[in-house]
């Protein structure tokens, strides 16, 4: 079977322009799928000990000395933002990396771009007199997902990006890797441009440099909301990432239990420029195959992907380090967005988003708030549910949910577990000023 879509694969990858490297390495790809099992048994791992993760905090006198380390080495690390995704989740279809995330800021150093966000990223990056770089990671087929033919609409939707996991290897082939060598950097810290509590910290510079380590990733304590993410396990004496797709769909429940795996990936990762340039060379990276399957215009497909964190298992220096919370705050919802933009949370002198430090001790790091599909569907655009979103209080907020239609007028305090109703078929608004406290509204 497989000699019966090697050439139609191989024909739509070189009409589109991709290298021929990109060619044999993705039918490599389709071979492995065809011919292992996407599961990794789970009596063949353990949850990683604290042999394998670091547990240091920033402010004790080890997290000073190593900031003091940090410091010193800041010319030689190089920040990566993956940007691949669109915001089609918060009511857009533009690039999440252009939106505006809070008091302005938004663009980071170096930017990897999916063939869907690229263009739109350099227009906004043009106007901008900033020490900008990108590149862009490669595309794939999506296939058939009964014989992994490729799919043939004739559209952009034919294509996928291939997971971050492919950044490694777009860093290589865009020839930047070897440039930032060039000019002395070290390190690169990755992370998600959605995540954006990652930021470049110089203790955990500081902690890479000491230990000499060619590959770290930031995990944190796993909750019950964290337990589909993935996780870090110890498999034949290596660490490595195990995801939830890696795991039979019969035992995913094991792979949740947050009392067995106790942390999970932030995709926060830091990485020995020198040594990613080592295993490329070698060809001795080893991503595992992650198959998305999904809907598209009726058709079921699946996505052949792979995952940026997995590189862990590929390098013999390699640890987790167990962060707190305030190193992981995604930006995927509208709500998501509604809590970074509100006093819940603020920028320090350095620009590092923190938790406000006039949220109550009691309370989470960030409150959480939910709108209803008709708060969100409405024929109102959601912007247009607020007079000013950013001036609703949230920092002494634990729940907020929205339902129905409801309107807020400006600098609404919302404290402890508030609950907004509207009647069918009404408007309920909000009054300017008004402070919501422990109840259902109205």
């Amino acid at each position: 079977m497989f000699n019966g879509i090697e050439e139609p694969i191989r024909n739509k990858m070189r009409a589109r322009g991709l290298a021929e490297s990109r060619v044999e390495s993705f039918l490599d790809n389709v071979r492995r799928v065809r011919h292992q099992s996407p599961y990794i048994p789970l009596d063949q791992v353990s949850a990683a000990s604290d042999e394998f993760i670091f547990k240091i905090g920033r402010d004790g006198e080890q997290g000073v000395e190593l900031e003091s380390v940090g410091k010193s080495v800041l010319s030689k690390v190089v920040v990566i933002k993956l940007n691949g995704g669109r915001s089609t989740t918060m009511g857009g279809d533009v690039p999440k990396g252009i939106l505006e995330a809070k008091d302005g800021q938004s663009v980071p150093l170096v930017l990897m771009n999916s063939f869907f966000t690229h263009g739109p990223t350099m227009e906004v990056v043009s106007r901008f007199d900033v020490p900008v770089r990108t590149f862009e990671q490669t595309q794939v087929p999506r296939l058939l997902a009964d014989t992994l033919a490729p799919m043939e609409s004739g559209t952009d939707e034919d294509w996928a990006p291939p997971g971050h996991g492919d950044v490694y290897e777009s860093l290589l082939e865009s020839g930047l890797l070897d440039k930032l060598l060039a000019e002395g950097y070290r390190w690169a810290f990755v992370s998600n441009i959605d995540n954006l509590a990652a930021n470049l910290e110089p203790w955990i510079l500081g902690l890479v440099a000491t230990y000499s380590l060619d590959f770290l990733l930031e995990v944190t304590d796993r909750t019950e909301v964290d337990r589909k993410g993935g996780t870090l396990v110890v498999r034949d004496g290596q660490l490595e990432l195990l995801e939830i797709a890696q795991v039979d769909p019969e035992r995913q429940h094991e792979f949740m239990d947050i009392a067995r795996f106790n942390v999970f990936n932030t995709n926060n990762v830091w990485i020995d420029l020198n040594a990613l340039m080592k295993v490329l060379v070698n060809k001795s990276l080893d991503l595992p195959i992650i198959q998305n399957y999904k809907m598209v215009n009726g058709v079921r497909i699946v996505q052949l992907e792979t995952a940026m964190g997995t590189a862990i298992g590929s390098f013999p220096r390699s640890k987790g380090l167990n962060v707190s919370r305030d190193r992981f705050f995604p930006t995927k919802k509208i709500e998501d967005l509604f809590v970074l933009q509100s006093d819940a949370c603020v920028l320090d002198a350095m620009n590092r988003l923190k938790r406000n430090p006039s949220r109550p001790e009691c309370l989470p790091m960030m409150p959480t708030v939910t709108f209803d599909s008709v708060f969100l569907d409405s024929p109102l655009k959601i912007s247009e549910r607020f007079e000013d979103s950013s001036s609703i209080s949230l920092v002494r907020a634990n729940d907020l949910k929205v339902s129905g239609h409801v309107f807020f007028e400006r600098d609404v305090r919302i404290e402890g577990n508030v609950r907004i109703e509207s009647t069918a078929g009404e408007t309920l608004r909000i009054p300017r000023g008004s402070v919501l406290v422990e109840r259902n509204y109205p």
